[in-house]
């Protein structure tokens, strides 16, 4: 498939660079991926806020992404590099100079401070600089337009493509009327713009995009002005569009809808990041889908190829294997004549004859067409063999050997091949079997629709543990000291509930109460989830006291002389406490949409899950633990849904298992299954 991707225009950087800026300032830059020579994956992350991905393709575009991008196994070193200055960093400002086709990242971090550029002109090129401006590393390092592009140099712009707008229609017909040839590419110079927005001037004008500048009139250049006025007012107030070819394939992507695309589809979006997105993406997607078809192409080709060959052996094996069994055949029915022939030349020998005698002899039995030597078309002095000429068959025979040996020889030597034939045979089956399925293959591949994965947007509580209640509240606990605080400190809203247990290790658990109160079920399940989680369950406990308080009642000031470590609270006021709360947990699966593994209070799994094990502490390590509960749970299941659950990986079960260790208790399934 012809290469189609264009890079963006200056335009679309300003409101893209607009849109990144309101977007990911104030996040925290987590990951760097290097998904090909010029590609860049960018992770953003920021409490509270839903992870952002930017990709950063040199020369080509930067944009926001929703869909799932391929990592290499092994980060490159700008990727390394990237990540040892970057990781954590935060996004203090995203920018663009001029009207240039380049974006600056400003991050900040207790490293310093650092500049991404992204050059997204001509060969494209990303390069990281310090607070000074160094160049600290560069994606390709390269000498351009009188610039220096590698690491230690001071980063210089390219000079500006892009110049000051005509302040008024006498400046840009002065302009105008100094370029000499094509209005379009006049345009190009004077506005800094590419040739589709050259072109959209000229329509929205009524000009020929191909009229000599020196023949344009005072009323088109005014045209022309205004339009390119109107155009660029509409940056202001952008409707970020995609167009489509009339086969569904993307073709294009604005701003603003334009007159150069009139006649194509158009799908609208939010933004412009996503209209960029959609475009791309769904450019890469044929484009994978095409290297899949050439690639199963070239192997049909290949298959043909053996094919071709094979068949040409095989027809050779079976011309040998038929000429064998006829000469073997022949030799049968004339063994007197043949071993007339040995006699003849046994007696001259016998007379003391040298072979080129005995040739000689031959030749003249021939002229003369006497019997048995007029067979003998040729001797071979040093095989002691002759060439025999007999029922349209001439082949080589022994003057030593019995003339039964000599025929046996040949229905053996026809066996053999028989057996290679046979297993060419197989083999150009197999082959001719691979190249149908190349062929269905191929029509596949054509008649499939192109297929975007988007990744999917994590919910905040995501990284941490959580369950739900038989009321389908959201429960959510710390897994550490560090998650523990964050789960306090960021996401405790007044109304909702914290559980905490007296026992070291003991989780922070946050009950999400929305605008009602939650039911004793709810706090009874909370404090069992908490329970289940904390050091009891690895000492083999069977139940323990756990309270619950409001969010106000935890503080990190300490009283005087105290310290609080990590991830510890002073709680002040009543504790409300939850006496030998049982330590059982269910491991179960909701099978509403997508398969989902949770661990979940046994009382909650009744009511929401689709099949569960109940565990209690014990001996039993978490991978065998999962292996057999799942095989509990497929024995429930009805046939249509087994294979769903054997699906589910042993390890999704496993780390929900507390400290690793647990028995079975009991296994069951929502009656409605």
């Amino acid at each position: 498939m012809p290469e189609r991707i264009p890079q963006l225009s200056s335009f679309d950087v300003k409101i893209l660079v607009k849109e990144l800026d309101e977007t990911l300032k104030g996040y925290y830059l987590s990951k760097v991926y290097q998904a090909s020579r010029s590609l860049l994956l960018l992770k953003f992350n920021k409490p509270g806020k839903p992870v952002r991905l930017l990709l950063i393709e040199a020369g080509r575009r930067m944009n926001l992404t929703r869909y799932t991008v391929k990592k290499p196994l092994q980060p490159p070193p700008f990727s390394q590099a990237l990540r040892k200055h970057l990781t954590n960093a935060r996004v203090t400002g995203v920018w663009q100079p001029d009207l240039e086709r380049m974006v600056m990242l400003e991050f900040s971090s207790a490293k310093g401070e650092y500049r991404l550029v992204a050059e997204l002109f001509a060969r494209g090129n990303v390069l990281l600089l310090n607070r000074e401006g160094r160049i600290l590393h560069v994606l390709s390092t390269m000498k351009i337009g009188g610039r220096t592009l590698a690491r230690g140099e001071t980063y210089v712009q390219p000079a500006s493509g892009a110049t000051a707008l005509p302040g008024s229609l006498e400046d840009f017909l002065k302009q105008l009327k100094g370029f000499k040839g094509q209005v379009v590419k006049a345009l190009t110079r004077i506005y800094g713009v590419g040739g589709t927005y050259a072109e959209e001037f000229l329509l929205r004008a009524g000009v020929e995009k191909s009229k000599d500048c020196r023949e344009v009139s005072a009323e088109e250049a005014d045209r022309i002005f205004r339009a390119a006025l109107t155009v660029f007012q509409e940056l202001e107030n952008p409707r970020p569009c995609l167009y489509l070819e009339a086969d569904g394939r993307p073709a294009a992507v604005s701003p603003f809808p334009l007159e150069k695309f009139k006649g194509l589809r158009l799908e609208r979006f939010e933004t412009l990041n996503e209209a960029v997105d959609e475009f791309y993406s769904r450019l890469t997607a044929e484009r994978v889908k095409a290297e899949k078809g050439e690639k199963v192409k070239l192997q049909l080709e290949e298959l043909k190829r053996i094919a071709s060959e094979q068949e040409a052996r095989l027809k050779n094996l079976k011309a040998e294997i038929e000429r064998l069994q006829r000469t073997g055949e022949t030799i049968f029915r004339n063994a007197s004549l043949l071993h007339q022939v040995q006699e003849a030349f046994k007696a001259m020998a016998g007379k003391g004859l040298s072979w080129k005698q005995m040739k000689a002899e031959v030749s003249r039995a021939r002229k003369e067409g006497t019997l048995p030597l007029s067979l003998v078309s040729d001797v071979n002095p040093k095989d002691k063999k002759v060439k025999v000429s007999l029922e349209g068959l001439e082949f080589d025979f022994s003057i030593l050997k019995s003339v039964y040996q000599e025929a046996s020889s040949r229905f053996d030597e026809a066996k053999k091949l028989k057996g290679k034939a046979s297993s060419l045979e197989k083999a150009l089956k197999e082959t001719l079997e691979r190249m149908a399925s190349a062929e269905n293959l191929i029509a596949e591949v054509e008649a499939e629709p192109v297929r975007l994965e988007r990744v999917r947007e994590k919910e905040w509580y995501e990284k941490f543990r959580h369950s739900y209640t038989s009321d389908g509240l959201l429960l959510v606990a710390g897994r550490d000291a560090s998650s523990n605080e964050a789960l306090v400190k960021r996401y405790a809203k007044p109304s909702d509930l914290i559980f905490h247990s007296d026992v070291a290790g003991s989780p922070f658990t946050l009950l999400k109460v929305e605008d009602r109160a939650p039911s004793e079920a709810s706090i009874r399940q909370a404090a069992q989830f908490t329970a289940c989680y904390s050091r009891a369950w690895k000492e083999g406990w069977s139940a323990i006291d756990v309270y619950y308080v409001k969010p106000e009642q935890l503080s990190k000031k300490a009283p005087s002389g105290m310290f609080l470590a990590r991830g510890s609270f002073m709680v002040y006021g009543k504790k409300n406490y939850l006496h030998g709360v049982p330590l059982r947990l269910a491991l179960a699966v909701k099978l509403n949409g997508e398969p989902k593994v949770l661990a979940m209070p046994p009382e909650a799994a009744e009511a929401q899950a689709s099949f569960a094990v109940e565990i209690a502490p014990g001996k039993v390590k978490a991978g065998s633990l999962a292996v057999e509960a799942k095989r509990r749970m497929v024995e429930l299941a009805p046939g249509e849904v087994k294979p769903v659950l054997l699906r589910i990986p042993k390890e999704s079960l496993a780390s929900l298992v507390p400290y690793g260790l647990g028995e079975i208790v009991k296994a069951f399934k929502k009656s409605s299954q």
